[in-house]
């Protein structure tokens, strides 16, 4: 199919995260025929209510850009949240699946476009990344196992099954974006300020499967982290076995320091 027929669209999910959203969408913006930024009225847990920060990012994006919509809604998994998503973009042939926490250089927004429109039976697509972790220079090492799903064929009748999952079968043909192809920067554990980290770990999927508990991990593990400390993922230690120092893709570090200033004022 010739790209200027085919349509790419980007569903980004939302819960009060804020400290990158502003450049995630301004990075995808010129790239995508639209954006659906979406954001629960409480946490899929049920436990922490919105607190209205998502929407004083996105309602003044969605004014300056035609192609940047929010919606809300009452979710209570994240799949049912991507789900809902996928439909607000059901004019997209190709839907980038992107976290607030998940920033992509222009380059690689660019080539993925491109590889996908030139592997043309395959619908899921997934990627490798560098995880960042308590300092924005601070990168998993070795990179972790994990290859998440960043783009699919909307035009096949995918669904979420679980959190980021697609259930495979005769119908779901996944293949791996080769890392000089596009490599995309995860800000996991890297926050403005300690205490979102602390929020976070009690609103995603994994809540329930932290070890020790969110207080325990947040108190013993995240706080006490420095570029020498081993094994510190918190539902599966040693998915983080270790960290090195290493800089962010230059655009993304220069759009995070226009939008995201106070990110780097731990900077080592």
């Amino acid at each position: 199919m010739p790209e200027k027929f085919t349509k790419f669209g980007c569903q980004v999910v939302a819960f009060n995260e804020t400290d990158f959203l502003e450049a995630i969408i301004r990075l995808f913006q010129p790239f995508v025929d639209e954006i659906v930024v979406s954001t629960g009225n409480k946490s899929w847990m049920g436990n922490i209510e919105n607190d209205g920060s998502v929407e004083m990012v996105v309602l003044p994006l969605t004014k300056e850009f035609n192609n940047v919509h929010l919606i809300k809604g009452d979710w209570t998994t994240e799949a049912q949240q991507r789900n809902n998503a996928l439909k607000h973009l059901n004019e997209c042939n190709y839907i980038f699946v992107v976290d607030t926490d998940e920033l992509w250089a222009s380059e690689y927004i660019t080539k993925v476009k491109e590889f996908a429109l030139s592997h043309p039976g395959y619908n899921i697509f997934r990627a490798n990344w560098n995880t960042r972790f308590k300092n924005i220079n601070w990168r998993v090492e070795p990179r972790e196992q994990f290859k998440p799903i960043v783009l699919i064929n909307n035009k096949k009748g995918l669904q979420f099954t679980e959190n980021r999952h697609i259930q495979e079968s005769v119908n779901t043909i996944s293949i791996l974006i080769p890392e000089k192809t596009a490599l995309v920067e995860h800000l996991s554990y890297v926050r403005s300020e300690p205490s979102k980290i602390k929020e976070k770990i009690n609103t995603f999927s994994h809540a329930n499967e932290v070890i020790n508990g969110t207080d325990w991990w947040y108190r013993e593990v995240y706080l006490q982290t420095d570029i020498n400390s081993k094994n510190i993922h918190p539902t599966e230690p040693t998915a983080y076995q270790g960290l090195v120092e290493d800089e962010l893709h230059p655009e993304i570090k220069r759009f995070l320091k226009k939008y995201s200033p106070k990110i780097f004022k731990d900077e080592k």
